[in-house]
Parts: C-alpha cells; sequence; structure tokens
C-alpha cells in the first residue's frame, strides 16, 4: 500500500501554468498541460482546506482568468468537478459579462449543482445588457422547464430576468 500524500500545488505553481497556457493559447488549446492545470486548479478549489481554496480564488483574480475559466468547465465532463470550476466564476469575482449565453445553457443542465451554480453566475453578473437577458430568457422559454428538475430555480431566474428586463429604461 502506498502511503505517500498527493501534494496539491502552491498557488504559484498553479499561476506559472496559468501563465504558459496563456503563451501558448494560440499554439494547442487542449494540450497535457492544460488538462494538468486544470486538474490541479480543481484540487485546489475542490480543496477543504479554506487557505488552499482562498489561493486558488486569488489566483484566478490576480490572473484575471476569465477565459481559463471558460476553457476549463467546456473541456471538465466530471459533473463534481464542472460546479467546483463554475462556482469558482462567481467566487472569484471575476467579471463574466459577455458569457451569459455559455452560463445560461449550463444552468439547463440536469445536474443540480451544475445548474445552481450557473445561475448564481449569470445573478452576479453586474450591468447585464438587455439584449443578453432576453437572450437567456429565449433558451428558458425554448426548454420546457416545467419538467426540468431544477424547475424552481429556472424560474426563479427566468421571473428575476423579467423584473430587471422590465425596470430598465
Amino acid at each position: 500500500m502506498n502511503n505517500e500524500k498527493t501534494e496539491i500545488p502552491s498557488a504559484e505553481e498553479i499561476a506559472a501554468k496559468l501563465r504558459e497556457e496563456e503563451a501558448n493559447a494560440e499554439v494547442d488549446k487542449t494540450t497535457e498541460t492544460d488538462d494538468q492545470a486544470i486538474k490541479q486548479l480543481i484540487e485546489l478549489l475542490g480543496s477543504h482546506n479554506s487557505e488552499h481554496k482562498d489561493a486558488g480564488l486569488e489566483l484566478l483574480k490576480n490572473e484575471k482568468s476569465v477565459d481559463f475559466l471558460i476553457e476549463a468547465i467546456e473541456h471538465t465532463d466530471h459533473k463534481n468537478e464542472k460546479a467546483i470550476l463554475i462556482a469558482a466564476c462567481w467566487e472569484s469575482g471575476l467579471d463574466f459579462k459577455g458569457h451569459e449565453a455559455f452560463f445560461a445553457d449550463l444552468a439547463l443542465d440536469l445536474d443540480l449543482f451544475v445548474s445552481l451554480e450557473a445561475i448564481t453566475v449569470i445573478d452576479s453578473i453586474e450591468y447585464m445588457e438587455v439584449a443578453a437577458m432576453k437572450e437567456i430568457l429565449q433558451k428558458l422559454n425554448d426548454k420546457n422547464i416545467t419538467k426540468h428538475p431544477n424547475e424552481p430555480m429556472l424560474s426563479d431566474l427566468k421571473l428575476g430576468l423579467e423584473e430587471k428586463i422590465a425596470e430598465t429604461p
């Protein structure tokens, strides 16, 4: 039996990988380095150690990692890991304006946590444009959310967006 502990990488190590990612982003968006950085970020953010998680969130914020997070979410299949990455979007305080449709699609996911975290990201976007709100409403209307397992949350999102649109001059 192997008693070695898996060490969680430091924020500095992940920051270095993120910078390397950005430098190589035009070469290949799905390299092994990307996968490794995503796995390490998930370990850091999913850690039950609040210092590790806070360091990961601070790292994301300092590196302005909006595009990296979007890419990581797109390439992560495991629902729990996807929910951790989506939660990091709003927990980091980064601005995801312009990505509303992406999160609307995630809000319609059947997984409770993926849906909840995506709705939270949408709710956290300040000064969302009316066109973006209407696009989200269209997605919600195109999907029959009355039979969706996350219907109460989706209905609340829909109602909130309708109210915001009505209040917009």
